[in-house]
């Protein structure tokens, strides 16, 4: 959350002419989506990729003691 909030302030800054500019802020609402899209297919692939290897797995290998 406190990065979508930086970012937004990042994208409207003042510009020249003393306001901000509508760029800026199609700018940001272009970057979140990619941004999210890229994080939930690494996500979803991950979790492919351990459920492959460990198959209806409650417990983890590498987690017990």
């Amino acid at each position: 959350m406190h990065l979508i909030i930086y970012a937004l302030s990042l994208c409207i800054t003042i510009n020249k002419k003393g306001g901000f500019s509508m760029r800026d802020l199609k700018t940001y609402l272009s970057v979140a989506p990619v941004l999210s899209t890229l994080w939930f297919g690494a996500l979803a692939g991950l979790l492919i990729e351990i459920n492959r290897f460990f198959p209806d797995a409650l417990t983890f290998p590498f987690f017990s003691f």
